[in-house]
């Protein structure tokens, strides 16, 4: 699911979305959040991974659902996703 398509599914404009806090299940260690800035939510390829090649996220992998934001350092690319955030940071 791309993230700006979530972003309008919550009410903004898909074409300008915000930035958003992304925090996972994990409870401790330096990648258990990110922070994403609007550009990188705008872009059509940064996504809310369910699934890889036809296949549901393995625990390896971030099941339930992981970030995916290319061009980004792997830190931001979030694993077992608890929570978006939609807003100013």
């Amino acid at each position: 699911v791309r993230l700006r398509d979530l972003a309008a599914l919550v009410g903004y404009d898909r074409e300008d979305p915000p930035d958003v806090f992304v925090e996972s299940l994990q409870r401790h260690g330096a990648f258990r959040r990110a922070a994403l800035r609007a550009n990188q939510v705008a872009d059509p390829r940064s996504l809310l991974a369910l699934y890889v090649n036809g296949e549901e996220l393995s625990p390896d992998h971030g099941h339930p659902a992981r970030v995916i934001v290319p061009a980004a350092p792997g830190v931001l690319n979030t694993k077992w996703v608890a929570r978006l955030t939609f807003g100013d940071l």
